[in-house]
């Protein structure tokens, strides 16, 4: 049996030892695993992950963390709180000297997965890395097309941006596209205000799929196949920029205009990419993670005067 499917020799020489509470863990654990990797008939994911709420300890840091990574993705539930999750796993694994525990439990996950893409987005058949990009790039062409025409600069954003600039390409393992627009407003209420009424404009477009919509502060346009397009609303104030949900007022304007062509895709990228990336994924943008999780409470709180204002 893999070390990551059972318990460790040190691990049952302390079974003894373990509370009721503990005990279960392993137990949740085990039975996710196999319903993971053997037979998922029947299987509660939602239980389950209800039920690990109530027993986390410092001392199962790792058992609990594997239980709820193995009972979310047997369930096919909550995929972002899964990616999460595993970095959690992974920079817990590697504090104390055993990430090789945390490659074998990850290569069980994949095992696991079979052909689907884990993405915080969802369990999905398909990645960037198995599509074909000629016709997503085309769509993003006349969505910038569209807007420029309304009067709007448009640039590749966030994951989008990470994967041209670093990658010369969409990263592989994401599966969306995101695009941000700079509103002609001067504050975060006017922005607010202007965004609203942007909507209206790409409704009667034809562009806008309101069903999609998680946020009124993220638009969802028409995509292409199961690749979503996500719009990003950004302004200036003064001489300071603002992207929501990643920048707030950290990059001035001539980090970000006048904007540039990306050499591989043509399409509209920031003056200064590279600080722009720095400012939303850390200083270590340039090495792919396909856990990385963006701190949206943080980002709400900085940009509440803009969500309040939002109708």
């Amino acid at each position: 049996m893999p070390k990551a499917l059972g318990l460790s020799m040190t691990e049952n020489s302390r079974v003894d030892d373990l509370s009721e509470k503990e005990r279960r863990v392993f137990e949740i654990r085990a039975i996710a695993l196999y319903a993971l990797l053997i037979d998922d008939t029947d299987f509660k994911a939602f239980r389950y992950f209800a039920e690990l709420k109530s027993l986390s300890s410092p001392r199962m840091r790792g058992e609990w963390l594997e239980a709820r990574i193995a009972t979310c993705i047997a369930g096919r539930i909550r995929p972002a709180i899964v990616v999460r999750t595993i970095k959690q796993l992974r920079n817990f694994r590697d504090s104390r000297g055993e990430i090789e525990r945390f490659v074998a439990f990850e290569d069980l996950l994949k095992s696991g997965l079979g052909e689907e893409r884990l993405t915080s987005h969802g369990f999905r058949p398909q990645s960037f890395a198995d599509m074909d990009h000629s016709p997503i790039w085309d769509r993003i062409g006349e969505h910038m097309g569209f807007l420029t025409r309304q009067g709007y600069e448009v640039f590749l954003n966030s994951g989008t941006l990470l994967g041209v600039v670093r990658d010369g390409r969409l990263i592989d393992h994401d599966d969306d596209i995101d695009l941000a627009i700079i509103l002609h407003a001067e504050s975060a209420e006017t922005a607010a205000q202007e965004w609203s009424a942007l909507r209206s404009t790409m409704r009667e477009a034809g562009i806008l799929v309101e069903e999609q919509m998680m946020s009124d502060a993220i638009f969802k346009l028409t995509g292409h196949g199961d690749v979503k397009f996500d719009l990003f609303p950004a302004w200036f104030e003064g001489d300071r920029f603002f992207v929501y949900p990643h920048t707030f007022g950290d990059l001035t304007r001539d980090d970000v205009l006048p904007l540039s062509k990306c050499p591989k895709t043509g399409h509209y990228i920031p003056a200064d990419s590279e600080k722009m990336l720095a400012n939303n994924y850390g200083t270590e943008w340039r090495t792919p993670d396909p856990y990385f999780k963006f701190p949206w409470n943080a980002a709400k709180r900085k940009f509440k005067t803009f969500l309040a204002g939002l109708k």
